[in-house]
This record gives structure tokens, C-alpha cells and sequence, in this order.
């Protein structure tokens, strides 16, 4: 089980993020395509579903005080919406374990913050929407406003998101450019170079 909460939590918040990293190898890649193939199938099928008292309360030790109490209400209000926000919450920081590739990772810790607050306010969103659906027309005014509220505040979070994700592929494609331009300037030293890899000659390149 915790194998496969690893693989939904990568493709749920990693993924995203990884897949634009200059950094990240061709072999990094496909572990990525694997994690998004297990993580579609595995939400598909389970997300919602009942856990046992082991695993649930396991998750919850890792929510804070006020997020705890917010998820025993959704719960009481919908279970199916209460599992599957639960199995979403996944720590973060635990993630950073299970890959190799550092350097990809210290990109995505400095934004650790946003992603644990994009997190509650996703929780605070589905809770108020919850209320909503079963308050008086007296109350639901001010519930809606409250919705609103934490809506804008997680826009804006998430459009901060894809304005950093954008900065990243401007990189990429900046570095892109210069590689080829590089290599279209070095095409005859290349083009030798290969061929004699080809024929069994690279050892006149060797350095020793």
C-alpha cells in the first residue's frame, strides 16, 4: 500500500513539475510515464473507496490540528469525499526519499509551502461547498462568500504555479537553441566523432 501511495502522490504533485526539469534523464522520464499509467489507473478504481483505521489514521497524524478537524467533518458530511481528499494528503516531505535524482527535488522543496497551502485550501474549498449543499438559504450567502474567498486565494496559488512552470520551459527552450546552434557550429567534428565510434575507432579520441 505504501508503494502505491508513493506512485499517486508522485503523479498527483511531482509530475507536473519534474517533467520540465532540464535535468531530468531520458530513464527518469519513462519512470514518470510508468507513475502517471499506475497513478491514473489507482485513483480510478480506489480513490474514494474505504481504508482501514490503520491507514487512515496513519494519514491523519501527518494533517494538522485544524485540517483534522475540517476532514472529521467532510467526513460525516461525505465519506467518499473525505477518503479520497485523505489519500490525496500524502505528506510531501516524505516524498523526497523515494528519488535519486536530487537536484530535480531542490527546485520543488523551495515550493513546498505553496503546495502543503494549495492542499488545505483545496480541503476548505470541498468543506464549505459540503456546507453549502445542506445549509438554509439564510446562511448560504455568507458560506458562498467564504468559498469565493479561498477560491481567489488558491488561483492565485495555483496561477503562481504555472507562471514558474512557464519560466521553466522559457529556460529550457533558451538552452535548447543554444545546444543546437552549438552542435550545428561543431557538425563536421560530431559527424567524424560518431563515425568512428561506428567503426570501432573511438580509441584515437580517447584522452589516455
Amino acid at each position: 500500500m505504501k508503494r502505491i501511495l508513493f506512485v499517486i502522490v508522485s503523479w498527483i504533485i511531482l509530475v507536473p513539475n519534474l517533467e520540465l526539469s532540464a535535468q531530468t534523464s531520458n530513464s527518469y522520464k519513462e519512470d514518470l510515464a510508468q507513475y502517471k499509467d499506475a497513478g491514473s489507473i489507482y485513483l480510478t478504481q480506489v480513490q474514494g473507496k474505504e481504508m482501514s483505521k490503520e491507514e487512515e489514521e496513519k494519514l491523519l497524524r501527518n494533517l494538522s490540528p485544524e485540517i483534522r478537524i475540517m476532514m472529521e467533518e467532510i467526513k460525516k458530511l461525505n465519506k467518499n469525499k473525505y477518503y479520497q481528499l485523505l489519500r490525496s494528503t500524502f505528506p510531501f516531505g516524505n516524498l523526497i526519499t523515494g528519488y535519486s535524482n536530487q537536484e530535480v527535488l531542490k527546485s520543488l522543496l523551495s515550493s513546498g509551502e505553496n503546495l502543503k497551502r494549495e492542499k488545505e485550501l483545496e480541503i476548505e474549498a470541498e468543506l464549505l461547498a459540503l456546507r453549502i449543499k445542506k445549509s438554509d438559504s439564510i446562511t448560504q450567502p455568507k458560506l458562498r462568500n467564504e468559498l469565493a474567498g479561498v477560491l481567489n486565494e488558491l488561483f492565485d496559488i495555483k496561477e503562481t504555479k504555472k507562471e514558474a512552470e512557464i519560466k521553466q520551459l522559457e529556460k529550457r527552450l533558451q538552452e535548447l537553441k543554444e545546444s543546437i546552434q552549438a552542435r550545428k557550429q561543431n557538425k563536421n567534428e560530431i559527424v567524424e566523432r560518431r563515425m568512428q565510434e561506428m567503426l570501432g575507432d573511438s580509441r584515437y579520441y580517447r584522452w589516455e
